[in-house]
């Protein structure tokens, strides 16, 4: 006898399959076709499911692995651009902390500008910076003879040479320049830029001279006044003294010019070469023809 559920050989007399537990309703032990049957019906459902299930299993398999190559290869793209995204910054980070890094002060480079250019190969353009800055604290100079020209001289150095050698070491490297293209060729040659810092040495002491005699000029006007007034009790007052001639490095013969338009002979001297620290003298006869 087969269980009419499950299909199993079972006990004639069962009246529950001791398989499946479904109770047995039909007793007919000479129906083995149907049994049969039954079991065929049960074996057929079973295979296709196996096949179904391998199909499936099949398809799953194939399906994971499409998933899991997509997103090794999702992971794979989404590493690189990671990693392109990660060394873009580092590449933005070098290059923002070398242009920080040139934008930061540098004592030294201040302070030896002209050693950075002859390092550099590029001395013509540190000859010709030190000719800018010798002519420029000249001028000044001589526009205020009152200032000291150290201070000048000190103020113009430090501005340009702080400055301008990163900008220059900068455009040699990128564009291999070793002359501002800005100048005329002809500044490009080695005579122009020795020259050029010899004219301005040469001016440089030139103007210091001059703006030394304009500030112990001025600085003796007062002076004069108070001899003429103290020393001689006369009614003047100095309005102008003008250097005439040079005796040697510290005395002076001058021509002081008094508010009547008259004009007396004075004798300045200076005490090592010091405009600051100077004695003036007014001759009797001078001041007696007044």
């Amino acid at each position: 006898m087969y269980c009419t559920q499950c299909g199993e050989k079972i006990n004639q007399e069962a009246r529950f399959c001791p398989f499946c537990g479904a109770e047995q309703r039909q007793k007919n032990t000479d129906k083995p076709e149907v049994a049969e049957e039954v079991e065929t019906k049960v074996d057929i459902p079973e295979e296709n499911i196996e096949e179904e299930s391998s199909s499936y299993k099949a398809e799953d398999e194939q399906n994971n692995a499409e998933e899991s190559e997509n997103i090794e290869t999702e992971t794979n793209s989404v590493g690189k651009e990671a990693e392109d995204t990660s060394e873009e910054k580092t590449d933005d980070k070098s290059k923002g902390s070398n242009e920080e890094s040139n934008h930061n002060w540098d004592s030294w480079r201040a302070l030896l500008g002209p050693f950075y250019y002859f390092q550099e190969g590029l001395w013509k353009k540190g000859l010709l910076l030190l000719s800018a800055i010798f002519l420029a604290s000249s001028a000044l100079f001589n526009m205020f003879p009152q200032t000291s020209f150290i201070w000048i001289f000190l103020i113009l150095y430090i501005a340009v040479f702080e400055y301008m050698p990163r900008k220059d070491i900068e455009r040699k490297k990128q564009n291999d320049e070793i002359m501002w293209k800005e100048l005329p060729p002809f500044f490009n040659k080695d005579i122009v830029a020795i020259v050029a810092i010899v004219v301005s040495v040469l001016v440089l002491f030139i103007s210091i001279d001059s703006a030394g005699r304009s500030r112990l000029e001025k600085n003796a006007e007062p002076v004069v006044t108070d001899i003429l007034q103290d020393n001689y009790g006369l009614d003047y007052t100095c309005n102008d003294v003008n250097i005439t001639e040079e005796y040697d490095n510290n005395n002076y013969r001058a021509a002081a010019t008094l508010d009547d338009n008259s004009v007396i002979h004075v004798n300045i001297e200076t005490y090592s070469g010091n405009s600051g620290n100077f004695n003036v003298q007014v001759p009797y006869e001078e001041a007696y023809l007044l």
